[in-house]
């Protein structure tokens, strides 16, 4: 039987907040922020994944967003001639998400979510990136072969750009803004 669809026990939903819990502290590297509210976050994001997972078409519907948001990200990247920077990249996700609003076949919190995962993805691939562009991983090259052949002052425009956003996107916790 498969343990996903089974709702879980107390104690398992328990250990299920205090593992999310521990791991918003780990991530912030256990200093500053508060207990409690790296408690509370945990137990509504646990929440919200139980839920979704009692509507199997929820998961589906969701990771259609993300495509879409992901297909809105890279065309409206691709228009980003030579003024790219990190406001530039901030615009693109806001636009990105605007764009599937109006579509009217998400809700907001669905395009929420769609338009968070994207900017994990994007962040994970900036830090795995480093200096060199060949080093993305082949999910996240997607995301950015709309610059292939741009030379390589452009692809330094936009290194400084992503490792800026990422910055600003960040707060000093690494926490999400």
């Amino acid at each position: 039987m498969n343990n996903i669809n089974k709702t879980p026990t107390s104690e398992n939903r328990h250990r299920m907040i205090e593992t999310a819990a521990y791991y918003r502290a780990q991530k912030r590297g256990f200093s500053g922020g508060d207990p409690v509210a790296d408690w509370l976050e945990a137990e509504r994001e646990i929440e919200a994944l139980l839920q979704r997972a009692d509507d199997p078409g929820a998961i589906g519907h969701e990771n259609a967003a993300y495509q879409r948001m992901r297909f809105e990200f890279k065309k409206i990247l691709a228009g980003a001639q030579d003024t790219i920077n990190a406001d530039t990249i901030r615009q693109a996700f806001e636009r990105a998400g605007k764009e599937i609003r109006e579509l009217g076949e998400y809700v907001p919190d669905t395009v929420d979510r769609a338009g968070k995962r994207l900017k994990q993805e994007v962040a994970a691939a900036v830090e795995k990136m480093g200096p060199r562009w060949n080093s993305i991983s082949e999910k996240s090259h997607g995301l950015f072969e709309i610059w292939k052949g741009k030379g390589s002052q452009f692809l330094n425009r936009a290194h400084t750009a992503l490792h800026g956003w990422v910055g600003k996107n960040q707060d000093k916790n690494g926490k999400e803004n």
